[in-house]
């Protein structure tokens, strides 16, 4: 009987175990989620991706793909050019973690039209606290530009290459077109965020203004 009982509950575990239960966190961190992934050399796969970038501190970071139910696939994230999960669209970018911290390459969910001369981004951060109550998660959203001419590394909105003296910094980054930039340079209302601006929208808004701007000039 304790045989039947032993083997009976193996065979649990090793179901368990087995199944491929999906779960989706972010795009850094899912596990058989239904999507398609978009190479650099312009071919794309379509299946089941898995990730867990948020592990990774390098150019090493991988996820993997399982197309039409066939067998699994690694496919470098140096390789990709963005994926597309739960009609969003992401694409890897390096992102500077804060002082102290190693730059790492995430997918950031990208705002912005394929043909946009600069790219705002959103990264998704769910992040773990614990207290004498036990542990509990919060949601962190920060935001990013891509600036002009970058191809892979992307800005904080509050960062040090925008913050202090936006005014000084946003406007030498679109100085090829001298109306937008004198908007800047002179802080005029929907064209300008201090540094001790806590107002998110704000920032953003105010970025989608410069970006749609910066997209018409010369046109």
């Amino acid at each position: 009987m304790r045989i039947t009982i032993s083997l009976f509950i193996l065979g649990i575990i090793f179901f368990l175990s087995s199944c491929k239960s999906p779960y989706f966190t972010s795009a850094n961190n899912m596990r058989y989620i239904n999507g398609v992934v978009k190479l650099k050399d312009g071919n794309e796969v379509s299946g089941p991706i898995s990730s867990s970038l948020a592990d990774y501190y390098s150019t090493n970071a991988y996820i993997t793909v399982t197309p039409n139910n066939s067998k699994e696939q690694r496919v470098s994230v140096t390789q990709i050019r963005g994926i597309s999960v739960r009609n969003n669209y992401y694409e890897p970018k390096l992102v500077d973690m804060g002082f102290g911290s190693h730059d790492q390459l995430l997918f950031l969910k990208k705002f912005t039209k394929e043909a946009s001369r600069m790219d705002l981004y959103e990264l998704y951060e769910q992040r773990t606290n614990n207290s004498r109550n036990g542990t509990y998660y919060t949601d962190v959203y920060s935001y990013y530009i891509n600036a002009p001419g970058k191809t892979n590394e992307v800005w904080n909105l509050e960062g040090k290459h925008l913050t202090p003296n936006f005014e000084d910094k946003m406007s030498e980054m679109v100085k090829d077109c001298p109306s937008l930039a004198q908007k800047i340079s002179s802080k005029e209302k929907g064209y300008f965020y201090a540094q001790v601006s806590l107002v998110t929208e704000k920032r953003i808004e105010t970025m989608m203004n410069i970006i749609d701007e910066y997209n018409k000039c010369g046109k």
